[in-house]
């Protein structure tokens, strides 16, 4: 087992109790070798939204390195809010395959990877 994805993974979870615009939460997968870990989790917000994520994490030189992910926002009515993935279907944006999917149709590039805490943050900014 990989104490650093294990410490990572508590550190989600703690931030997922805490938060103000999570009102429940599923862990639906969580598994860590020695090398990497998964993390698979679907949550109900506040005010009926659901947000759900995977993360597939990787230590490399001593750093974890996010390998894929996908962090998904949608309204109660199941509805795109924010998507961000790094799945490789947009291969001509800048800084591919890591992109985001505002609404139903807009796509854009992410010019950084993007950090599952600071999207869980910015979805508690809009609706706490």
């Amino acid at each position: 087992m990989n104490d650093k994805i294990i410490q990572y993974f508590d550190e989600i979870e703690v931030r997922l109790i805490e938060s103000l615009a999570v009102a429940s939460y599923q862990v639906i997968r969580r598994d860590v070798s020695v090398v990497d870990g998964k993390m698979r989790v679907k949550s109900v917000l506040t005010n009926g939204d659901s947000f759900e994520f995977f993360i597939y994490m990787v230590e490399s030189n001593r750093q974890l390195v996010l390998e894929k992910y996908s962090f998904h926002w949608q309204n109660r009515e199941g509805r795109l809010r924010v998507r961000m993935d790094n799945a490789p279907h947009f291969p001509d944006l800048m800084n591919a395959p890591h992109h985001v999917h505002k609404g139903d149709k807009n796509v854009e590039a992410l010019l950084e990877v993007p950090q599952l805490l600071s999207f869980l943050e910015e979805i508690e900014k809009k609706i706490v």
